[in-house]
C-alpha cells in the first residue's frame, strides 16, 4: 500500500460517511450538480468571460478559470437548493436506511469522480503526482482514470461531451 493509497482510502472513507448522512438523494443532487457544473462551465464559459470581461475588465490571464468557477458555483449552488427542497419533502416517505446505505456508497462513487477530475487537471496542467508515491499504488491507477473512461462511456451517447474533452 502506498502513501496516496492512504490519503485516498481516508478520503474515500469520508465520501461514505458523508454520503450516509446525507442520504442517496442528495448525494444523488450532488453527483448531477458537479456533473452538470462542469458541463455547463465548459459550455458556458464563453458567455461568463465575456460578461466578466465587460462588467469587471478581468484579467485575460485568469478568465477562463473565473468564468468557468462562477458558472460552476452557480450550477451547483442551484442544483443543491434544488435537492434540498425535493429530500426534505421526501424525508417523511419509506427511504430511511435504505437511503443513508445506498447515500454512502454514491458517497464514495462521487468522491472517486472528484478525485479523478482533479487529477485530470492535474495533468493537463503537467501537474503530476510523483511516480515514487503512486509505486505499488492500488487505488490511485483506477481513481485517476475514473474521469476520463467516464466522459468516453458518456461521449457515446451524448456527442458533444467528445468536443468538450478533447481539448483535455
Amino acid at each position: 500500500m502506498s502513501k496516496v493509497d492512504i490519503v485516498l482510502g481516508l478520503l474515500l472513507a469520508l465520501g461514505a460517511f458523508l454520503g450516509y448522512r446525507r442520504g442517496f438523494l442528495m448525494e444523488l443532487f450532488f453527483l448531477v450538480a458537479i456533473v452538470l457544473g462542469i458541463f455547463l462551465g465548459f459550455k458556458l464559459m464563453s458567455i461568463a468571460m465575456e460578461f466578466l470581461q465587460r462588467e469587471f475588465n478581468a484579467d485575460k490571464k485568469f478568465l477562463p478559470y473565473i468564468a468557468f468557477s462562477v458558472v460552476f458555483i452557480l450550477v451547483l449552488v442551484l442544483t443543491l437548493f434544488l435537492g434540498r427542497r425535493i429530500k426534505n419533502s421526501l424525508d417523511d416517505t419509506f427511504l430511511g436506511k435504505v437511503d443513508a446505505v445506498a447515500g454512502a456508497l454514491l458517497g464514495v462513487v462521487k468522491y472517486i469522480f472528484c478525485l479523478s477530475v482533479i487529477f485530470w487537471l492535474g495533468d493537463s496542467l503537467n501537474v503530476r503526482v510523483p511516480a515514487e508515491w503512486t509505486k505499488g499504488s492500488f487505488l490511485y491507477p483506477a481513481t485517476a482514470s475514473a474521469a476520463q473512461k467516464m466522459s468516453l462511456y458518456l461521449s457515446q451517447f451524448v456527442p458533444f461531451f467528445k468536443e468538450i474533452f478533447r481539448q483535455f
